[in-house]
C-alpha cells in the first residue's frame, strides 16, 4: 500500500512541476494513510488525507482538481487527495512544529507526518470504528503514553466551559474518546462507555 501512495505522490509533484513556478506545497499528512506511511500499517484506504495548507492555496487546489476524489488521476492510482480543513480533526499551532518531514525527493510537495499524539488527537472527535481500530493498534504498538495524549487533547480543544457548561460539543466528544484510548492504555481493556 506504501508504494502505491508513493507512486500517487510522485504523479502529483510531476504534475505541479510545470505550475507551481517555484513554490512549494506543504502537506500534513493524517488519516490511515499516514499510518500506512509512517509506520507500516497494513490497512487499506482509498485516499490520502491532509491537511488544508494556511497558505498555497493556488497549488493545493491544483492538486485536488488533478488527484482528488473522482478524477481520471484517482482512478488510475485507486486513490485520491481529500483535503481536511485544519480545524476539523483538529490540528493546531504546535503540531506543525512537531511534524517530522518525509525524506522524499520531490520538487514541488514536502510531506511531513505529525506526531504520534497530535495524529491520535485527530481521530478522537470523529472516532469512527476506523478510527478506533487504528488507535487501538497504535496502542498495541506502544505509539501513545496516556499522559501526553490527555496533555495533547487539553491544547487542541482549549476553551472548556461557558456559564458551567461545557457548549464545543466537539471537545467533549474528544474528551470522552480520550478516556477510552487512556483506559485501553492503563488496563487493557477497550470500552466505548
Amino acid at each position: 500500500m506504501k508504494d502505491r501512495i508513493v507512486r500517487f505522490l510522485n504523479a502529483l509533484d510531476a504534475a505541479l512541476i510545470p505550475v507551481a513556478a517555484g513554490e512549494r506545497l506543504d502537506l500534513y499528512h493524517i488519516g490511515r494513510s499516514a499510518l500506512v506511511w509512517k509506520h507500516g500499517f497494513q490497512s487499506a484506504t482509498e485516499d490520502v488525507d491532509v491537511v488544508q495548507p494556511r497558505r498555497d492555496q493556488r497549488l493545493i487546489t491544483q492538486a485536488v482538481e488533478w488527484f482528488g476524489r473522482g478524477t481520471s488521476k484517482a482512478a488510475e492510482f485507486g486513490l485520491y487527495l481529500e483535503v481536511v480543513p485544519e480545524g476539523l480533526p483538529p490540528v493546531w499551532g504546535g503540531c506543525y512544529k512537531r511534524a517530522t518531514e518525509v525524506p522524499e525527493r520531490w520538487e514541488v510537495i514536502r510531506l511531513f507526518h505529525l506526531d504520534d499524539h497530535d495524529f491520535a488527537v485527530t481521530k478522537l472527535k470523529r472516532f469512527s470504528p476506523k478510527d478506533q481500530e487504528d488507535l487501538r493498534a497504535m496502542c498495541d504498538l506502544g505509539l501513545l503514553d496516556p499522559e501526553v495524549l490527555a496533555r495533547r487533547v487539553a491544547v487542541a480543544y482549549p476553551w472548556r466551559l461557558r456559564d458551567g457548561k461545557d457548549d464545543d460539543a466537539g471537545r467533549v466528544a474528544a474528551d470522552e474518546s480520550a478516556q477510552v484510548v487512556v483506559a485501553y492504555l492503563q488496563t487493557g481493556e477497550w470500552s466505548r462507555g
